[in-house]
């Protein structure tokens, strides 16, 4: 008898298990962005140049080199501390006017392929256009304002290094 229940049970055991490789798979409502994402990129002589840049969230840095691998992991330490690293830049601190700040998101830009020289006007869709704040970019951990026009949904400057960037958004009052 304790034979048969065994048998019975691994057959309902492996019964249940196969139901849900039956189960349709749920489309997912809505795609997270969570980085800045290339509308428009053009170099010097014109032309548009925007399948050759390349940006790469920090979670997926491991996708990276090891250098760019590197530029993250310090930018990321940087800004652990963020009010450290706003009260060690004025031009950062004058600009956020004591509002508090968070950081959106932490990647990498590059430029695939050697066709595309620097400097490139790019111009990024950003995922929070409304409590934008400001981007950094990031070497060896120093942070350095980057010069940007918002309009819109989009952010604009000039991409003069690739490397590690962030964007920082203003925190909302609750």
């Amino acid at each position: 008898m304790k034979k048969i229940l065994s048998c019975l049970l691994a057959v309902l055991l492996l019964a249940s298990f196969s139901i849900s490789a039956f189960a349709a798979e749920v489309p997912s409502v809505e795609s997270e962005k969570q980085i800045p994402t290339v509308a428009e990129a053009v170099d010097a002589d014109g032309n548009d140049v925007a399948e050759g840049i390349v940006i790469t969230d920090y979670e997926d840095k491991d996708t990276l080199p090891e250098d760019a691998q590197k530029q993250l992991d310090d930018a990321a330490e940087a800004l652990e501390d963020l009010a450290a690293l706003v009260e060690g830049n004025e031009e950062l601190k004058e600009l956020l006017d004591g509002k508090e700040v968070d950081c959106e998101a932490l990647f990498d830009i590059s430029v695939v392929g050697d066709e595309i020289k620097l400097p490139v006007e790019l111009k990024l869709e950003l995922v929070n256009p409304d409590n934008f704040a400001a981007l950094l970019h990031f070497v060896d951990g120093e942070a350095t304002l980057v010069e940007t026009e918002t309009e819109d949904e989009f952010a604009s400057f000039t991409l003069e290094e690739v490397g590690a960037y962030a964007v920082l958004s203003f925190v909302e009052a609750e």
